[in-house]
């Protein structure tokens, strides 16, 4: 039987992506890898994708680069204006829009028609962090934007964000009651599976970061000198860019470890691959994240990650299976010397790097592409149907597993009565269902209609709703369909 999936029902629809930059802009980042990648796959299944991002010294206004139509105009702030322009010269053009919130949205739904799908993407809250990057009043209007006209403009339209954190912060600190859904972000695809060069012999830590300050690199900087003391052949490998560059250097020399830390500004995707198959750790000291991206990226190759315990961080790191996470009072240099303890033999160092690609391995920027083209095909099916959905906003979720006696017959049940978002996987008679919120009694009226008299009901935990209907390990997508 040949499955449709979502991405499939996309082709020949027409979507704007608007986010504040692309990929080729000096300081894009973990946003613009997830925005670009999810693009792709949806020109890859027939859909006209249209990004339109800020532009930067140098870069064109107009390009086209893997099938995407990139649209630059205006610079850090004026891209706002630049995209509302672009959506009302389009105002009939367009399907679906998808709005990546860094910080503020481009409030797409206020320049849209009625029936054009608004889907906004958040990675995290940044509440706490304007304050980081602007004065008053600045910081204030950011955060009301952030949250008090966020909330009033894209009432009732879905929200999708890539982790649990993310979720929790968008319903605690920004008051959101839509219906949100996690997709999470996938690793390189592009990874080989043995990068060339070997594991270091001598303790080594490669850092991805972009050079800002809630990115809090300075804290492994200033770890060094004291682990230093502890191993004295430790060598540090910094990789990226930014507003910090100049100032980490400067104290890279004050501290007296310029010999042990080499900065390597920006780097490929292979160089960067290569750099942390070397590693026995990475380190992620950031304030807070929406996901991880550089922890995915460094397991994929078979490197541990060490982070705070903080939001998006802790859905990246399973502590025992892909790294450490430590008390966000906890001391760095501490937390840092430990791991590299528990990595000081080789066979620890393998068993450590198996457990990071089987971790790795449950994700894929296919899957979450699906994932995402599900949450916009089920809103063009709403506004198309002229209602709502039946379920109302829930971040409850429920995994039921049950076999059938009659599996195909099931399968086509299954296909015709989930929702795109809900995901389920069939293995011989075997099924297993990720139903998204929803209750173990709704569940159970699900199970009903597909005439399935025994199953397995259990709310989903975190990493059930990060990973779909896959196992780390498995060999199944997270989310896919057989």
């Amino acid at each position: 039987m040949i499955s449709v999936t979502a991405l499939d029902r996309l082709a020949r629809t027409d979507l704007a992506f608007l986010n504040w930059r692309d990929p080729t802009h000096p300081d894009a980042g973990g946003a613009e890898a997830y925005c670009w990648e999810i693009a792709r796959r949806f020109v890859a299944a027939g859909a006209h994708v249209t990004l339109v991002s800020s532009r930067y010294p140098g870069s064109r206004a107009r390009e086209y680069r893997d099938g995407i139509r990139i649209v630059r105009a205006g610079g850090t702030f004026g891209v706002y204006a630049a995209a509302a322009a672009h959506l009302l010269r389009h105002r009939h053009g367009y399907d679906a829009v998808v709005d990546f919130q860094n910080g503020i949205p481009f409030f797409s739904p206020l320049f849209t028609p009625r029936w054009t799908a608004d889907i906004c993407v958040i990675h995290h809250v940044h509440q706490r962090q304007f304050d980081t990057r602007f004065r008053w009043p600045m910081n204030a209007v950011g955060r009301v934007l952030e949250k008090q006209a966020s909330r009033r403009v894209y009432r009732g339209r879905p929200v999708v964000v890539v982790s649990p954190s993310t979720r929790e912060g968008t319903r605690r600190e920004l008051g959101f009651g839509n219906p949100i859904h996690i997709v999470p972000n996938g690793r390189p695809s592009s990874a080989p599976a043995a990068p060339a060069g070997r594991r270091s012999a001598v303790p080594a830590l490669t850092v991805v970061s972009r050079l800002v300050p809630q990115k809090r690199v300075d804290l492994i900087l200033r770890a060094v000198p004291a682990l230093l003391r502890r191993l004295p052949e430790l060598r540090v490998d910094l990789c990226g860019d930014g507003p910090e560059a100049d100032a980490l250097r400067k104290l890279a020399a004050t501290l007296g470890i310029g010999s042990a830390v080499a900065f390597h500004g920006y780097v490929t995707e292979e160089r960067r691959q290569e750099l942390f198959h070397r590693a026995w750790l990475t380190v992620v000291p950031s304030v807070a994240e929406g996901w991880g991206l550089a922890v995915i990226e460094a397991n994929a190759v078979g490197t541990p990650a060490l982070a705070f315990d903080v939001p998006g961080l802790r859905d990246a790191i399973r502590p025992g299976v892909n790294g450490w996470l430590l008390d966000p009072d906890a001391d760095l240099a501490t937390g840092i010397a430990s791991a590299l303890d528990a990595l000081s033999t080789p066979a620890a160092r393998a068993l450590a790097a198996d457990r990071c690609r089987t971790w790795a391995a449950a994700f894929s920027w296919d899957a979450s592409a699906e994932r995402l083209a599900r949450v916009v095909v089920e809103d063009l099916q709403r506004i198309h149907r002229h209602r709502r959905s039946r379920r109302s906003a829930s971040d409850l979720s429920v995994v039921t597993r049950f076999t059938s006696p009659d599996p195909d017959t099931t399968e086509r049940a299954v296909r015709t009565s989930l929702r795109q978002t809900d995901i389920w996987h069939r293995s011989g008679d075997a099924f297993r269902l990720l139903l998204h919120g929803c209750d173990e009694v709704r569940a159970l009226s699900a199970l009903r209609r597909l005439d399935v008299a025994e199953a397995d009901i259990v709310l989903a935990r975190a990493h059930d709703v990060l990973l779909g209907t896959a196992e780390p390990g498995d060999g199944s997508a997270p989310g896919g369909r057989p």
